[in-house]
């Protein structure tokens, strides 16, 4: 039996590759690996952990390196590694972080190490950008195995380096419109017919050019609506904005939710005007829905799977009203098997068996 760690930032429900775990993890016939997971303790999902504890599947918590400070996150890694040094394969889905377990398991008589990059920038900060750039480069030449999200991601991650992109795959029944679902969130947060939904759904952080949507809901008609799900450190700022434009009856914020698959079938489009992305999971699960979906022209077009999508320029809110005005749902709603996760589920699963 095969014992892999699986190396993630944080378990939240808004976070991509905490999403990504989950999907694969519970679509995978499990009995031939041991698998474990440790993560940072950011407010960790009670529903990934359900999820996880049913799959048997051990999870171990670190502290939020910012809270801790670097010298002791790394002495917490180490304690780990002293303690657990079994491994069969470790598995990385942080970027230079990982040169704190990297060096740790070496140490500890872990031999074999897999990386997968899931975004094509390690920070939001230019110099902290810069500064990953460079101990990223230590970090690949410490790794075995290189895997990543895109082929964006997998450029960014790894320059020249071979690697094997792995999608962003979900299960697409879960996320088939639902007009029930649709008119029971509706109702709940008071929205007429008469109302157009713009939704997103991530982190509130700069990487996610969040203030972009106050902007355009200004030069919007005002049964225009903006439904954004998630936290974030940004969060307080940007509900304080939206109270000082005056803008409180447009904006709908809700916590992380068990449900938020729901979700997509309450809004009329879904937007994300990132600054970067590596192949964000939202984006496939609003084209799963059947939404028409707003990128910026920053993220990967390999995440398109369906007509309905398109990619604008973040700097030009009209190009944005536009599309929004002259598109509608996806009646007609067909998807290919890259993104299904009944497919890639069994990919992934030979991926790591064979390594």
């Amino acid at each position: 039996m095969k014992k892999i760690l699986f190396i993630i930032p944080t378990l939240t429900q808004t976070n991509g590759v905490a999403a990504f775990i989950i999907n694969y993890l519970s679509n995978m016939d499990l009995s031939n690996f041991e698998i474990e997971v440790i993560y940072d303790n950011l407010k960790p999902s009670k529903k990934y952990k359900e999820i996880l504890n049913k799959l048997n599947i051990k999870t171990y918590q670190l502290p939020y390196i910012k809270e801790v400070g670097i010298i002791k996150y790394k002495k917490m890694v180490d304690n780990f590694f002293e303690l657990h040094h079994d491994y069969d394969l470790l598995y990385s889905n942080i970027s230079y972080r990982s040169i704190f377990f990297f060096k740790s398991a070496r140490k500890n008589g872990i031999n074999n190490i897999a990386i997968h990059a899931h975004a094509t920038q390690s920070s939001d900060n230019k110099l902290k950008n810069l500064l990953g750039k460079l101990i990223q480069k230590k970090v690949n030449k410490m790794t075995d195995h290189k895997y990543a999200c895109s082929k964006l991601a997998g450029k960014a991650m790894f320059n020249n380096d071979d690697f094997t992109v792995i999608n962003n795959a979900i299960d697409y029944k879960k996320y088939k419109f639902n007009n029930i679902y649709r008119n029971e969130i509706r109702k709940k947060y008071k929205l007429t017919d008469n109302d157009i939904v713009l939704g997103f759904i991530g982190r509130f952080v700069p990487q996610k050019n969040i203030f972009f949507f106050i902007e355009l809901i200004q030069q919007m008609d005002k049964n225009y609506k903006m439904l954004m799900i998630g936290n974030g450190y940004l969060k307080n700022d940007f509900e304080k904005k939206v109270r000082e434009e005056k803008l409180d009856d447009r904006f709908i914020f809700i916590e992380e939710i068990p449900n938020v698959n729901e979700y997509y079938s309450a809004f009329d489009y879904f937007l994300l005007p990132s600054l970067y992305e590596g192949l964000p999971v939202v984006g496939v699960e609003a084209q799963a829905n059947g939404l028409p979906v707003l990128f910026s022209n920053t993220i990967s077009n390999e995440c398109k799977i369906s007509s309905n999508t398109f990619y604008l320029d973040k700097e030009n809110i009209g190009a944005w009203k536009e599309c929004i005005k002259n598109t509608n749902r996806n009646q007609h709603l067909t998807l290919n098997d890259d993104f299904n996760i009944e497919i890639q589920s069994k990919r992934f699963e030979n991926i790591i068996k064979n390594i």
